[in-house]
């Protein structure tokens, strides 16, 4: 990027360090600063129409440019030749020779655009504040990003085998009124399709419907979707429709979190709906299932032996009807369901909680058992595969930090632009 101070070049042009120019006045300006102005070292460039090259200068021409900060408010000039074409049959008379850095019509130099986009990408920085920091509009910095997510790679180059996908709101809950002037509530949703294998978020869509995450699959060349062994989602019926219509030999597979997450759910509602029947009322402190309710949901082996009496105590003090320790006993029987290693035991397991199921015998575990019934095809492809959206809820919680640090995006586009270009950075890095 920057030159070698090692070059015959006068200190101001090494200081300056503009490659491809050099110095050739700074002088200070009366309200405070300086203003340096520099030209090209090589004049001879190729016409754009013939390609001949000429060295011949027509006219001179002054062009004010950003730049990066150098020690305080620095004004760069740059003297721009208009060299005369050597072809005499040639249209084109006349042109300007375009630099690295500074091409055809730039306003800017192309370190400064890498210098934003760094501070943006790399720094997670908001907008607003580089484009104040370095002296520039907010647009300026934007179509910067803009720009730079066009040079990534397309999705159908990449080698993907393995798939996750989830959805995230990327900002709040709107109202507006239809035309019956009814008041309608949107949820601005979007799914992130992310590569499991390495977390690069490949494609972010609106909406978390079907035909939304369909509609982005069949999209993708015929060549790349058949390289697809396994898709990672939540319980989800409509990302499983778009995953079964698009991916006819792909295998799904469920997320361990969200089926645990259902558990602690059921056992949850257990727990509500008998402090309602026995007191009439919510649970409060001086209830030991609601002072301990944290102990139900997490796992028993990773309770400490003090955790483990307290919870005891709270089975044999608040559980008149053993039905809380049943939708418990339920739940960390689903836990180690989804711990084996191999799909008979897991099928060995199965049948061991279907029993626990019939014991507890409430609707609460009955509707989980009807959940996991109808995932079953997908926990057993979990099971062997192991493919989990782990690294998709990662790349979601990047998304959320995205979210904070601009403060709210109100172009899909410019959010969207800004997600690919982070995620390609850190699987570049």
């Amino acid at each position: 990027m920057f030159e070698p101070t090692g070059l015959r070049r006068d200190a101001a042009s090494v200081i300056f360090n503009l490659p491809g120019y050099r110095v050739v006045d700074a002088v200070d300006l009366p309200l405070g600063g300086r203003r340096v102005k520099v030209v090209p070292v090589d004049l001879d460039d190729g016409c754009p129409a013939c390609g001949v090259v000429s060295s011949r200068v027509h006219a001179w021409t002054e062009q004010r440019v950003c730049d990066i900060p150098h020690a305080g408010q620095v004004v760069v000039v740059v003297g721009k030749p208009r060299l005369v074409c050597a072809e005499p049959t040639c249209p084109r008379q006349t042109f300007t020779p375009a630099t690295e850095q500074l091409p055809t019509r730039a306003r800017c130099t192309t370190r400064l655009k890498t210098a934003v986009l760094d501070a943006v990408i790399d720094s997670g920085r908001a907008v607003a504040e580089v484009a104040q920091g370095f002296g520039v509009a907010w647009w300026t910095v934007q179509a910067t990003i803009n720009t730079a997510v066009m040079l990534l790679p397309g999705v159908d180059e990449l080698h993907v085998r393995r798939l996750g996908i989830d959805e995230h709101r990327y900002r709040r809950v709107r109202w507006f009124r239809d035309d019956g002037g009814a008041w309608r509530r949107v949820e601005p949703w979007m799914s992130t399709i992310v590569n499991v294998d390495c977390g690069q978020v490949l494609g972010i869509v609106d909406g978390r419907d079907s035909a939304a995450v369909g509609g982005w699959l069949n999209a993708r060349s015929r060549a790349w979707r058949d390289r697809i062994q396994v898709v990672a989602i939540d319980p989800s019926a409509a990302f499983k429709k778009a995953i079964t219509a698009a991916l006819p030999n792909a295998a799904v597979s469920v997320d361990p979190f969200h089926l645990v997450q259902l558990a602690n759910l059921m056992v949850t509602r257990v727990r509500q709906r008998l402090i309602r029947e026995r007191e009439q009322r919510r649970g409060r402190k001086i209830d030991p299932a609601w002072a301990h309710r944290t102990l139900l949901v997490r796992g028993y082996d990773t309770l400490s032996a003090r955790a483990r009496t307290r919870l005891d105590l709270v089975f044999a003090s608040d559980d008149p009807t053993d039905e809380l320790s049943a939708a418990w006993g339920v739940k960390e029987q689903l836990r180690r369901l989804l711990t084996v290693t191999g799909v008979d035991q897991a099928r060995h397991e199965k049948m061991i909680l279907g029993c626990y199921i019939v014991a507890a015998d409430m609707e609460e575990t009955w509707r989980l058992w009807t959940t996991i019934e109808a995932w079953w095809p997908a926990i057993e492809v979990l099971i062997r595969t192991r493919v989990t959206n782990a690294r998709t809820e990662a790349a979601n919680t990047g998304i959320k930090q995205i979210k904070r640090t601009g403060r709210g995006y109100r172009n899909p586009a410019h959010y969207q632009a800004r997600i690919l270009l982070t995620s390609a950075a850190r699987r570049a890095a």
